[in-house]
């Protein structure tokens, strides 16, 4: 049998970690997988479907957040529990606005899982 792909766009997987989840420091919560379209979040932080979502990811962890941090934004489309970690959640989010830009912002990062 054939694996039928749903996706759109083909998802880039990392292991990124998030520095601000909603305006607030998340040391727990990380990029999972990202395309132009939306994005993979784990989190210990519960979210409900339906959600708004804005993420930050900066390249230096040590810069000012003014000075080359990348905002996401969109909205939470499916959750699940983690693996072998049941208080914490893979989150689905599909962006307000499509990001063309997604592999650039990427190779910015040193600590990157293809």
């Amino acid at each position: 049998m054939e694996f039928l792909e749903r996706r759109r766009e083909q998802r880039i997987l990392c292991v990124l970690g998030v520095g601000k989840l909603n305006g607030q420091p998340c040391p727990d919560t990380y990029l999972i997988d990202i395309s132009s379209l939306g994005a993979q979040l784990e989190t210990g932080r519960p979210l409900a479907i339906g959600d708004s979502v804005d993420f930050h990811l900066s390249p230096a962890v040590d810069a000012p957040e003014e000075m080359g941090a990348y905002v996401f934004a969109g909205q939470v489309v499916w959750i699940k529990e983690s693996e072998p970690d049941h208080q914490r959640y893979r989150v689905g989010l599909s962006f307000f606005s499509p990001c063309r830009e997604t592999t650039k912002i990427l190779a910015k990062f040193r600590y990157r899982l293809v």
